[in-house]
C-alpha cells in the first residue's frame, strides 16, 4: 500500500474517533484550560457584565423619569410690585402708595394627557429596544461559542492526526533505510506534517479571535482564555416555517419597539393638534395701600394660538408629526418583510445543515 493511501486511512479514522472519545481529547489540547465552561455560564456573564446591556436598562429608567415631566404643568409665578415710591426714597416697603402681592398660574387645556402618553410610549420603546440589544447579545454569545467549539475540537483533531502522521513518517524514513519505500514517500508524509502544522496555526488563529470576541462580549481582559467549551447538542425545531414566521413578528423586540414608536408619534400628532386651544392664565393679587383699605384683584388671560404671525408653529408640528406616523408605519411594514426574510434564510440554513449531519 501506498503511504499517501495509509496516510489518509488513518487520517478518517482518527478524526472519527477523535469526534467519538472528547473525554480523552483534551490531553492532545494543551493550550486549553482544564476547566469545561457551558453556553449558559458564558450567556450568563455576558448578560451581567456586557455595558451595551447595561447602558440600554439604564436608558428604560431615564424614558420612564421623562414620563412625570410632561404630565407636569408649569411652574406657578409668585412676585410683588410696587407703585407710586417717590424718587427720594429707597425704601419702596415704607414710602411707596402700594405694594400688591401676586401669585399665577398657566393652566394648559387638553395637552399634558396625549403628552404623557407619548412619554409612556417612549418608554415602551426603549425598553423593547433594551430586549433588542439582549436578544442580539445572546445571538452573538451562541455564534462566539460555536467558534470556540470548532475551534478547539479542529485543534484535538489536528493535535491527533500530527501525533499518527508523526509515526507514519518515522515509519516510512525506517522503510525507506531497508529499501521498502521510496524517498518520494517520505518526502510526501513530511509534506502533509508541514501542512497540519501550518493548519494548526490557522485554527489557533481562529481559537484567539474566537476568544477575544467572547471576552468583548463578557467585559472580560481581551487575552483571557476561555475554558474548554462544552458539547452543542443538535436541536430540530419542531415549527414549521410558517409557524416560526408568526412566532418572529409576534414576538420580534425591534417590530415592538417600532409599533411603540409610532403610538408616540400617534400622541405627539394629537398634543400638536390640541396646541390650538388656548391655555389659560389665572392671577390673583393682593394689594396693599398706604392709604385707605387693602383691595384685591384677580385675572384670566388667554393666549392666542391662532395668530397669523405664530400659528404656522403649530401647524408645522401637526404636518411633521403626521409624517413621522406615516413613515414609521411604512418603516414597520418593512420591517416584518425583513424578519419574515430573515426567518426563512435561517431555516433553510438550518435545514441545510441538519441533512449535512445526518
Amino acid at each position: 500500500m501506498r503511504i499517501l493511501s495509509v496516510l489518509f486511512a488513518s487520517t478518517v479514522v482518527f478524526s472519527l474517533l477523535a469526534s467519538e472519545s472528547r473525554a480523552d481529547n483534551q490531553a492532545q489540547h494543551p493550550n486549553a484550560p482544564d476547566s469545561t465552561v457551558t453556553l449558559a455560564q458564558l450567556m450568563k456573564q455576558v448578560l451581567q457584565n456586557n455595558p451595551a446591556l447595561q447602558a440600554s436598562r439604564l436608558r428604560i429608567q431615564g424614558a420612564e423619569a421623562r414620563i412625570p415631566q410632561t404630565a407636569a404643568w408649569d411652574d406657578p409665578q409668585a412676585g410683588v410690585e410696587f407703585y407710586a415710591t417717590p424718587v427720594t426714597s429707597a425704601n419702596p416697603f415704607k414710602n411707596g402708595m402700594e405694594t400688591d402681592y401676586f401669585l399665577q398660574q398657566m393652566i394648559p387645556l387638553g395637552k399634558k394627557s396625549p403628552m404623557e402618553d407619548a412619554a409612556r410610549a417612549n418608554s415602551r420603546m426603549v425598553e423593547q429596544q433594551s430586549a433588542g440589544v439582549e436578544r442580539n447579545l445572546v445571538a452573538r454569545v451562541k455564534t462566539a461559542y460555536a467558534m470556540l467549539y470548532a475551534a478547539q475540537r479542529r485543534l484535538e483533531v489536528n493535535a491527533e492526526n500530527h501525533r499518527l502522521l508523526g509515526q507514519i513518517v518515522e515509519s516510512a524514513r525506517g522503510k525507506y533505510s531497508v529499501g521498502i519505500a521510496t524517498q518520494s514517500d517520505v518526502l510526501k508524509a513530511q509534506v502533509e506534517l508541514a501542512k497540519l502544522e501550518n493548519e494548526r496555526s490557522s485554527i489557533e488563529q481562529e481559537l484567539r479571535a474566537a476568544e477575544a470576541m467572547m471576552n468583548a462580549l463578557r467585559a472580560a481582559p481581551p487575552g483571557t482564555m476561555v475554558p474548554r467549551v462544552a458539547e452543542i447538542a443538535i436541536h430540530e425545531s419542531p415549527e414549521s416555517l410558517e409557524q416560526l414566521q408568526e412566532r418572529a413578528l409576534a414576538n420580534r423586540p425591534e417590530l415592538a419597539a417600532m409599533q411603540s414608536e409610532i403610538e408616540m408619534n400617534r400622541a405627539e400628532l394629537t398634543a400638536s393638534r390640541r396646541m390650538k386651544i388656548p391655555d389659560l392664565m389665572l392671577k390673583g393679587t393682593y394689594k396693599q395701600m398706604r392709604e385707605g383699605t387693602d383691595l384685591w384683584a384677580a385675572m384670566i388671560g388667554f393666549n392666542i394660538p391662532i395668530a397669523p404671525w405664530s400659528s404656522g408653529k403649530y401647524s408645522g408640528k401637526a404636518e411633521e408629526n403626521e409624517v413621522n406616523v406615516r413613515s414609521g408605519e411604512l418603516d414597520l411594514a418593512d420591517m416584518r418583510n425583513m424578519a419574515a426574510s430573515e426567518v426563512r434564510d435561517a431555516w433553510t440554513k438550518t435545514r441545510s445543515r441538519l441533512e449535512q449531519v445526518r
